[in-house]
């Protein structure tokens, strides 16, 4: 950043508290105009950063060594602010006006389509924006999403997993409470868009992802591996092992996942199972021990959606539109949320198709196998079945019947049921050959997942150096 685009900016600049008491105290008025004098003056007082680093360290060097009276050590303080702003590009500015691009509405339904910009990088704790949590369970379609959503507001959605050293403000993903998922928010969201996708193809979307980031379990190995996502698809064996070994968990987690956010954050996990894994020693909670509301929904955020949005209505040409439109209209007048109006988003909805960067699913299926080969066994795709079903039934009675998310659900799970059920159907009529199961697949298919990272997540020895084991230690006693 320039020295004369420093100055340029400072009226969105907003400085900390400290040194507007310090003036207050003093009695000076008018104390904005006055700091942001004080550094304009700086800025234009050097060259070049060389001659502020060296300023910098001289000031510092005094400052250490005592030799200054009161009033030495008040101007040197402002000064090292507006020092320190400058060399480490946190000027505690809202840049938002320079930066803020979002798609330009040109009436009678046009636009002009422009991408997205990092907007709170350096928004300080006085002025936080407007949180919005994007949440979904893995491989719901979260990329669409997010990407039409940048599309109307020209504002970045920040990932809750990865550059956990950037302020998560604004618009943030997450495929909380799922255990690839993280709460790395706190207290700056302040509601939830829920993100809902088919079963049938959620889990294997997810697990093609897992497959592209080399099935890391850590952020550090999973940002390694992102140049690979959306680029092919997995072995067939991986997901086959993965499928036969995890579908039970994920099916449920699937489910459990809606019931967290449409129930307020209802924990279906173990007060100390801190990955929320239901790995040994610890399982998933059973609904009827399920009684506890996560501290994250009680006092950091309401987490009830304020809108649901189904992944198939959102790609679809016909009601994209129209899911964009909830999603807009959640976000419209919210604070430092600049949204265009509907009747440009129906221009914008088909523009990010075209200019939203790859990769995206297309070169999944130019390398390997097409999504429809990731099937399920016939039983797998029936408790499947049987979970739409029950789902189904669930939403649709007692207190959810005037509840329009609800409704909205069911009118989703009701179009699951109908594509599963054919599917059941088709399966049957036209039996595939399946290999005998035999004694030791159930352990060659645990070792296979352990050996990826995921599994014995909670191994005895490791939880032991962890300093929480006088806290566990119970649980491993049987």
């Amino acid at each position: 950043m320039t020295l004369q685009k420093g100055i340029s900016n400072l009226k969105h600049c907003r400085f900390p508290k400290s040194i507007y008491l310090i003036f207050q105290t003093l009695g000076i008025k008018n104390t904005t105009v006055k700091v942001q004098g004080i550094v304009i003056i700086l800025y234009r007082s050097f060259e070049n950063t060389s001659s502020i680093i060296k300023v910098f360290i001289k000031t510092m060097k005094a400052f250490s060594n005592n030799n200054m009276n009161r009033k030495q050590k008040f101007w040197s303080i402002i000064g090292l602010i507006a020092l320190s702003s400058i060399l480490m590009n946190m000027t505690f500015c809202d840049n938002s006006s320079q930066r803020r691009k979002v798609s330009i509405d040109l009436g009678n339904g046009d636009c002009e389509w422009t991408s997205s910009y990092a907007m709170f990088d350096h928004i300080g704790d006085a002025r936080r924006p407007f949180g919005t949590l994007f949440a979904s369970y893995p491989g719901a379609g979260m990329r669409v999403a997010w990407q039409q959503t940048e599309g109307v507001t020209g504002i970045e959605v920040r990932d809750d997993f990865f550059q956990l050293s950037y302020p998560k403000l604004g618009l943030v993903k997450t495929q909380y409470p799922h255990y690839e998922g993280i709460w790395s928010y706190g207290e700056n969201m302040d509601q939830v868009v829920l993100v809902i996708r088919n079963p049938r193809w959620n889990i294997p979307s997810y697990h093609t992802l897992l497959s592209e980031l080399n099935y890391a379990h850590t952020w550090e190995l999973a940002y390694d591996e992102l140049p690979n996502v959306f680029t092919k698809r997995a072995p067939m064996e991986d997901w086959i092992k993965w499928r036969d070994y995890r579908y039970s968990d994920e099916i449920n987690l699937w489910g459990m996942h809606i019931d967290y956010w449409m129930e307020n954050g209802t924990k279906y996990w173990e007060d100390y199972d801190f990955e929320r894994n239901g790995q040994y020693p610890f399982k998933f909670l059973k609904k009827t021990e399920q009684t506890k509301q996560d501290y994250n929904c009680a006092f950091n955020c309401d987490c009830i959606p304020k809108v649901i949005v189904s992944y198939e209505h959102l790609k679809n040409p016909m009601t994209g539109p129209d899911q964009l439109k909830k999603i807009a209209g959640v976000l419209r007048g919210k604070r430092d949320m600049t949204v265009i109006e509907d009747e440009a988003i129906n221009c914008v909805w088909h523009d990010t198709w075209i200019h939203t960067p790859a990769p995206n699913n297309a070169a999944r299926d130019k390398n390997g196998l097409p999504a429809a080969a990731y099937n399920f066994t016939i039983v797998q795709m029936e408790t499947m079945e049987a979970k739409l079903i029950e789902y189904r039934d669930k939403y649709s009675s007692g207190i959810w019947i005037e509840n329009s998310n609800a409704q909205y659900l069911v009118e989703n799970f009701e179009e699951y049921l109908t594509e599963v059920s054919v599917e059941i159907a088709e399966r049957k009529a036209n039996p595939q050959p399946t290999p005998a199961p035999y004694a030791g697949y159930a352990k060659e298919i645990q070792d296979w997942y352990n050996s990826k990272g995921k599994g014995n997540r909670y191994d005895k020895a490791k939880i032991q150096q962890m300093g929480v084991w006088h806290l566990v230690k119970h649980f491993y006693e049987n």
